[in-house]
């Protein structure tokens, strides 16, 4: 067995390695209705957007010869995108929620500015 050979043997990509990597690339994709963090949010619409064009440039190479496989991942791209319009969406309910703490922290502060008057 020549090196190349054993190299190629080494680094072949098993059928469970791939679906573990499509299982936790699924888990990143779905939507949890509360986010503590408006960075975490960015970061998610970063991985869809990133997956998305990923989609775009396959489809565009044309990899899938199918109308129907076609069809499948335009559609998913579809959804992909609505994923991302709710994590906007999810966003400015978190900045909404941080300006509402920063309101009541401030409305705080100054009754007891007043207090001390």
């Amino acid at each position: 067995m020549t090196t190349v050979e054993k190299i190629e043997d080494l680094n072949q990509i098993g059928q469970e390695e791939f679906y573990n990597v499509v299982k936790m690339l699924y888990n990143s994709f779905l939507i949890n209705r509360k986010y503590s963090s408006s960075s975490y949010v960015i970061k998610k619409e970063k991985l869809i957007d990133s997956f998305s064009l990923f989609l775009e440039q396959y489809l565009e190479l044309q990899f899938v010869s199918s109308k129907q496989s076609k069809l499948d991942l335009i559609n998913f791209i579809d959804k992909l995108n609505m994923q991302k319009e709710l994590l906007e969406i999810a966003s400015g309910e978190a900045n909404m929620n941080d300006i509402k703490i920063a309101a009541q922290r401030l409305g705080k502060k100054s009754q007891s500015a007043f207090e001390m008057k």
